[in-house]
């Protein structure tokens, strides 16, 4: 079984409020829970998810999912100088994906990773990763 990278959209639906998103989310999780699916987050996520969390005034609710997070996903990949040293050429070649997108990408291609499961349609014009959508089930 070959690991595929969760972005953080999928532990933010997954713990958040209703959404249709949030059941399949959920589902990914439990996948990964079980060992039925070989998944992987970054320090980068947990990082996120904590900033979206603290933003809101929920600094607990994203300690939680942090939390569980780095339970599960023990343990995250490291956001490396290696990781970093391809975000230039990636920023030059994929100019509308955010920063932190970028990160997601050059983790995954420093760890030899080639899936990335998120809802987010920006992934499908990255060449070397396949983008698999949550609602498409396509994680499981």
């Amino acid at each position: 079984m070959t690991a595929v990278f969760l972005d953080t959209a999928v532990l933010m639906y997954a713990a958040g409020a209703e959404h249709p998103l949030r059941a399949p989310s959920q589902q990914i999780v439990r996948l990964v829970a079980s060992g039925d699916l070989e998944a992987t987050i970054s320090a980068e996520v947990v990082q996120e998810v904590l900033h979206r969390f603290v933003a809101i005034g929920r600094p607990e609710l994203g300690a939680r999912i942090a939390r569980d997070a780095l339970d599960l996903f023990d343990p995250v990949l490291p956001v490396t100088h290696a990781v970093m040293h391809r975000m230039p050429a990636l920023a030059e070649r994929y100019p509308r994906l955010s920063a932190r997108d970028l990160v997601h990408v050059a983790t995954c291609l420093e760890s030899g990773i080639g899936s990335i499961v998120s809802p987010d349609r920006g992934f499908d014009a990255v060449t070397e990763i396949r983008r698999l959508d949550i609602a498409d089930g396509a994680a499981g």
